[in-house]
């Protein structure tokens, strides 16, 4: 399948054009609810997945990118923005899995995902580099918002692409976990139903306490 984001626009709105009308659509129904926070910021470039899914030795599911404060200053750095292109187009750069690079560590995307994978460093003893290269993460939807009031179907036609991902991921027989949106993943394929989901969704932590010892103990081995 070939990868839709080659055709992301270089200016925002940052909507493929195959999933302008499904992200209007769901704007004008979520808009006037919870002050608006299921709306889908089209001003942020969109990051379906995270790492090369290629070397990844370790997959997660999760659901989609949030908004939070900062965001919008992180997506306008250089550098920042060059990482997030470059993983889009599946090009080659030192840390695939870019929030890890220590370049980038001060974006509110690095300080989530240092926070949520902290037990790797300081207890499994991971290096960056090396997780950066085997960790992968695939969102089910592509879009940020600062709240998921997503539909349970796939609503945009890019999310086939993050899907095949995954799929292909457990054809080869990676580790995937799951993060976020056990039923949406599920609602993808029935092959999921084998996936192994953290415990609480709501602190997707990936640590012994919300994997469970033997989980996080494979997620230690397939890392090294």
């Amino acid at each position: 399948m070939r990868n839709p984001w080659l055709e992301l626009p270089r200016r925002s709105p940052y909507i493929l054009p195959q999933d302008r009308k499904a992200i209007l659509r769901l704007n004008g129904r979520v808009s006037a609810k919870n002050n608006g926070q299921g709306r889908i910021n089209v001003n942020l470039l969109p990051e379906p997945f995270i790492g090369n899914p290629k070397t990844a030795k370790v997959v997660l599911l999760n659901l989609n990118p949030g908004v939070g404060d900062g965001d919008r200053q992180a997506h306008r750095n250089p550098l920042f923005r060059r990482a997030i292109i470059r993983n889009l187009r599946n090009e080659p750069q030192e840390y695939f899995f870019y929030p890890l690079d220590p370049k980038l560590e001060k974006t509110p995307c690095a300080q989530w995902w240092l926070k949520h994978l902290r037990e790797l460093f300081q207890k499994a003893g991971l290096d960056r580099k090396t997780v950066a290269r085997r960790l992968c993460v695939i969102e089910w939807f592509p879009y940020h918002s600062q709240k998921a009031y997503l539909p349970e179907r796939q609503t945009c036609p890019s999310q086939e692409y993050a899907f095949r991902l995954a799929l292909k991921a457990l054809e080869t027989r990676k580790l995937v976990v799951g993060m976020r949106a056990k039923k949406r993943w599920i609602a993808v394929d029935s092959c999921f139903k084998s996936v192994p989901f953290l415990k609480s969704p709501q602190n997707c932590c990936i640590s012994s306490g919300n994997a469970g010892k033997i989980l996080f103990q494979q997620i230690v081995d397939a890392l090294r």
